[in-house]
């Protein structure tokens, strides 16, 4: 049984040549650490970005510190920060899940013919799964390497990156990114009218950018400004996704957000069931509430706002849920059995 403090390790071993280059040992802890931060920032729910640095609060949760380097070979153990808590309902921290995750697909490309369906059940997004089989074929070895790399995660044993496989992450790589469907709740607050036919959407992901077809355009002007449901695809578009939509009946003008999950100390967990939030947009600020729990939040950014909700109800949670029941008034007792009902019960 691998223990809970294993779970945040990572060995790695480079051996074939009696003197192996020291930017070989640097370019593997890059591509590794690398993987870990993409893994960690889908797991933190980040929205896609084409460049730019990873977030503080993935950095804070996926950092890797070296434990172990033996100078006769090269051989290093690698762990997450020992600060990280768990929380009830999730499998380990985002930087365990992470691991777990990175280890997975180490198991799926080293088969003869792994699905990349598969890659996508892990990381629900192709632009990320993309990012990521980029480093593992950057630090992959080639059929012609003399030299042998070993890995192992959250302590299992170390497994060989097999150089017949190297091809095949590339197949994968070069394999066109798919359409997959998408629905996103926000407020409509830029338009392109030109030939590009473009909106803007302030969702609770950060900024999406919307295609629509000109047959729409009508309904689209009556939207900008409001918050609205829109269901479309997400297609490839400059090597990133754009929504985009060519039916009205995508469009609904919608006030509510169905939340999903709950902030805990900059890490998301996830609720057994969503609590609607009520959205308003007044002078600049997006007003966000739930009355039945005591919800209630303004901020200028969507994004700023359903993220000091999910602390809210975090906050909720510990107050009335992770303390002793006959503490409470009957009134907070009430509130308990709701906050039980939306995010479960800790469980130690």
């Amino acid at each position: 049984m691998v223990k809970t403090k294993d779970k945040r390790n990572i060995s790695f071993s480079i051996t074939g040549e009696e003197r192996i280059p020291a930017i070989e040992l640097v370019s593997a802890i890059q591509h590794i650490q690398n993987v870990i931060y993409h893994i960690g920032d889908y797991l933190n729910g980040t929205p896609n970005r084409p460049k730019g640095d990873f977030p503080q609060v993935v950095k804070d949760q996926c950092t890797l510190f070296i434990t172990n380097l033996e100078h006769s070979s090269v051989i290093a153990d690698m762990q997450i920060g020992d600060d990280q808590t768990g929380l009830p309902g999730l499998d380990g921290t985002y930087g365990e899940r992470a691991i777990k995750i990175a280890s997975e697909f180490i198991e799926e490309l080293s088969i003869a013919d792994p699905s990349l369906n598969n890659l996508h059940d892990k990381i629900e997004n192709p632009h990320r799964v993309n990012k990521i089989l980029k480093e593992f074929d950057a630090m992959w070895p080639s059929a012609q390497s003399k030299r042998e790399f070993n890995f192992g995660f959250g302590g299992n044993p170390k497994k060989r990156l097999n150089p017949k496989q190297r091809e095949v992450i590339q197949s994968l790589l070069h394999t066109p990114l798919h359409e997959y469907e998408k629905e996103v709740f926000g407020r409509v607050f830029e338009i392109r009218v030109d030939e590009k036919r473009e909106i803007q959407i302030d969702t609770p992901e950060g900024t999406i950018k919307c295609h629509y077809t000109s047959d729409i355009e009508d309904a689209i002007r009556e939207v900008i400004g409001e918050l609205v449901t829109i269901r479309g695809m997400m297609v490839p578009y400059k090597g990133n996704f754009i929504l985009s939509i060519d039916n009205e009946v995508s469009i609904d003008n919608v006030s509510q957000y169905h939340l999903k999950t709950m902030k805990v100390g900059g890490i998301e967990r996830e609720l057994k069931e969503s609590v609607l939030i009520d959205v308003d947009f007044e002078d600049d600020y997006y007003i966000a509430s739930n009355d039945d729990i005591g919800l209630l939040a303004a901020m200028p950014k969507m994004t700023q706002v359903v993220d000091e909700i999910k602390e809210e109800l975090a906050v909720l949670w510990q107050e009335y849920v992770a303390v002793d029941e006959n503490e409470l008034t009957a009134s907070g007792k009430d509130l308990r059995k709701k906050l039980i009902s939306i995010a479960g019960k800790h469980n130690g």
